[in-house]
């Protein structure tokens, strides 16, 4: 059994990680689910972390709120709608003992699409037709069950060839939509109640020093080098997900 100060600590860490993955360092927020779900039943992790996204969000959304592409946007929200309701369904009939192994196979899923979109160009994805509605319900089912569909939307709207504010603005009010989209569901399911939102109230300030952070250090940070570390913690924490 963990501490409460160890609860403590990788809560902050994970409340700064994701501060970090709203500022342009979008690999930081894959960590953050296999972490959050160690820690913490799983079901009850994703709900502790949805009102901090909600939060980031809103900032993201507000500072690239002149880059977003709302045509792509309309485009990826029907197929996102979708894979939300059965991500939804999903959650209904999982237990959170089972629920841990389905975000550790989700995160390791994730951590192959960032290697297939570093290694290969996938611009011939946005030429099919149903590109849209596959990948927005992809996301939406991802983002429901772990809050992690960032490697997804990422690989469709760089296959688009989106400079760095157009994929952060878009990307920010999609998120934003999906994520105020679940809150309900959540609340429905008792992931979210007092106690999760006192405890968001403790990652908050957290997530805003990642957000700051990420503003101030991220010229400075070698790129190459900060995602092979965020991605090899959450490898070995997807592995400890599954019971390895």
């Amino acid at each position: 059994m963990l501490n409460n100060l160890t609860v403590l600590t990788v809560s902050a860490v994970a409340g700064a990680l994701l501060g970090f993955s709203k500022t342009g360092v979008p690999g930081a927020g894959i960590l953050v689910v296999p972490i959050m779900a160690i820690i913490f039943p799983a079901k009850q992790s994703i709900g502790i972390l949805l009102p901090i996204l909600i939060c980031a969000d809103l900032f993201a959304a507000w500072y690239y709120r002149y880059y977003a592409d709302t045509k792509e946007l309309l485009h990826l929200l029907p197929g996102c709608f979708i894979g939300m309701f059965c991500g939804f369904r999903l959650l209904t009939e999982v237990s959170s003992e089972n629920l841990k192994t389905v975000l550790g196979i989700l995160v390791i899923t994730l951590l192959l699409l960032e290697w297939l979109r570093h290694q290969f160009d996938l611009r011939w994805i946005s030429k099919h037709s149903l590109s849209p509605l596959i990948f927005g319900a992809v996301a939406g089912f991802a983002t429901t069950i772990g809050n992690a569909a960032g490697p997804i939307t990422s690989i469709f709207l760089l296959s688009k060839g989106f400079d760095k504010h157009n994929f952060m603005g878009t990307t920010a009010w999609f998120f934003l939509i999906a994520n105020i989209g679940k809150f309900p569901i959540f609340y429905k399911l008792n992931f979210i109640d007092h106690q999760t939102l006192a405890f968001d109230l403790w990652m908050l300030p957290f997530a805003g020093f990642g957000v700051f952070l990420g503003y101030k250090l991220l010229p400075k940070i070698p790129q190459k080098l900060f995602n092979k570390f965020i991605y090899t913690v959450s490898l070995i924490a997807a592995f400890q997900l599954l019971g390895f």
